[in-house]
């Protein structure tokens, strides 16, 4: 008996790039090796068939340690029309694990909380501990007014502002581009007075929102969404400077917002690319340390949800968690799988929440800190994003910044030949969708909504959502 033990590859030679793609061709019996292995994303970048080792063999590590548990923010949105129903889903939410909240605010009640009032806010958070419970708002207009609500009942529970955290959610340039609208002039003026009170009274709070994912949502691909938190994130930050904040408290006060996919390891590549994006923004404004590390909510995509058959939207809700929570989020939002219908139901929230309980209590996520960290697939997909985002970031810098790009028109159609591409390739069988183009159920089940969205079945016009489930749908049945 030998005391030698060897290692599992200790006989087999390391294998190189092209020793590998010989091997590949001769089992392909001489087909294109590019043709029928190799794909790309929307913008062009390789995603393999295999990745090797960087040449120095180091990887990046992007993430914090985690909390054990409450490895990320499990954070819901409510979209009830009425303070009451909101609140109710609230306690509901807070009592089944959730621990944020984020409020839809519109003020026609259309599509989301409609809270124009001081009073109308506080009855929505009635029995809410805001000190416990961090509240995020989503405002689809009057974003300043709304924040300065949120603000004001801090304020009348006389609450200590060294304990709130959350988020004023402000956005202006995104919310103008997917309204359609100019960007009111007073907009970034209203806006640096609004960080001046939040600042002064509530330090924690974050301020602003590099609102991306809604640019996902409308067809933009993986990089150009990236470029559009790079530079919404530079918008924002120069914009708090000017009010005399420093480098660290501003890029403290941003938060971004993200969307996760059914693509898991396009996601993964994603979000680790965003802090590495982030954190040379925040450098080059002069932030140091820790402030440097991005704050990322993902919220799971909307595009990629069926109409239809609205089911299957559990299978790629669980796939878009697993991505977010694998990619490092500090805030993960799951779409009730009913989103592209109407209203969710108290089931359909539940089942929404209860996936973050599966993915950090039984797929036990949250206790690795970088699950991705030394993949050769993730690290080369990650830093091409990177690379191809902060071409595109420079590009719009060059053009004004964000919200001259915007103005301009220019963006709007560089993501509209994205969208174009996607559908194409849907269309083309290339992307397949699994229940709506492939496997489609002849009799799917109907699920229960409070009430369908009204028309349009979202508010933005220049850049209208798009989902590529339900989206194909629609235009299959009007073909027939």
């Amino acid at each position: 008996m030998t005391d030698t033990i060897r290692t599992l590859a200790g006989d087999f030679p390391s294998q190189t790039p092209d020793s590998w793609a010989a091997l590949a061709q001769k089992a392909l019996r001489g087909a294109d090796l590019d043709e029928t292995l190799g794909r790309t994303t929307i913008d062009g970048l390789p995603r393999g068939p295999v990745f090797f080792a960087r040449p120095d063999g180091s990887h990046a590590v992007d993430a914090a340690p985690r909390d054990l548990y409450l490895p990320w923010g499990i954070r819901q949105t409510l979209v009830e029309a009425g303070p009451e129903r909101a609140n109710a889903a609230a306690l509901d939410d807070l009592m089944g694990g959730v621990s944020e909240l984020e409020l839809r605010l519109d003020p026609t009640g259309q599509f989301g909380l409609k809270a124009n009032e001081i009073e109308l806010l506080d009855a929505a958070l009635k029995g809410v501990d805001l000190t416990i419970a961090p509240i995020h708002l989503d405002s689809l207009g009057g974003q300043g007014h709304h924040a300065h609500l949120l603000l004001t009942l801090f304020a009348r529970r006389r609450i200590d502002g060294e304990t709130v955290e959350g988020g004023l959610g402000l956005h202006p340039v995104e919310r103008a581009a997917r309204q359609g609208v100019a960007l009111d002039d007073q907009c970034f003026p209203k806006a640096k007075a609004l960080t001046e009170l939040a600042q002064a009274a509530f330090p924690n709070l974050k301020i602003f929102r590099c609102d991306a994912a809604h640019m996902f949502e409308a067809g933009a691909s993986e990089s150009q969404e990236l470029a559009i938190m790079a530079a919404s994130a530079a918008t924002y930050m120069r914009l708090m400077m000017e009010t005399g904040l420093d480098a660290n408290s501003a890029a403290k006060a941003v938060e971004a917002r993200l969307a996760a996919d059914a693509d898991i390891h396009l996601t993964i590549a994603k979000l680790r690319a965003a802090r590495r994006i982030f954190a040379r923004i925040a450098e080059s404004f002069g932030a140091t340390g820790e402030a440097r590390r991005l704050t990322l909510h993902v919220t799971t995509a909307r595009r990629m949800l069926s109409a239809s058959d609205a089911w299957t939207n559990l299978i790629r809700n669980a796939c878009a968690g697993f991505a977010a929570a694998a990619g490092g989020a500090d805030a993960i939002t799951v779409r009730p799988m009913t989103e592209a219908i109407g209203r969710p139901t108290g089931f359909a929230r539940r089942v929404a929440r209860n996936l973050h309980i599966l993915l950090a209590e039984e797929s036990h996520l949250g206790t690795v800190t970088d699950p991705a960290a030394g993949s050769y697939l993730h690290e080369t997909l990650a830093d091409s994003l990177a690379q191809s985002a902060w071409a595109q970031f420079q590009e719009i810098e060059r053009r004004g910044g964000l919200a001259e790009a915007f103005a301009s028109g220019w963006l709007q159609g560089e993501i509209a030949r994205s969208r174009a591409a996607y559908l194409a390739r849907i269309e083309s069988g290339q992307t397949p969708i699994l229940g709506i183009t492939q496997y489609v159920d002849p009799d799917p089940r109907a699920v229960e909504t409070e009430g369908t969205w009204p028309e349009p079945d979202a508010p933005e016009t220049a850049l209208t959502a798009v989902r590529f489930a339900a989206g194909y749908e629609t235009s299959k049945e009007a073909a027939q």
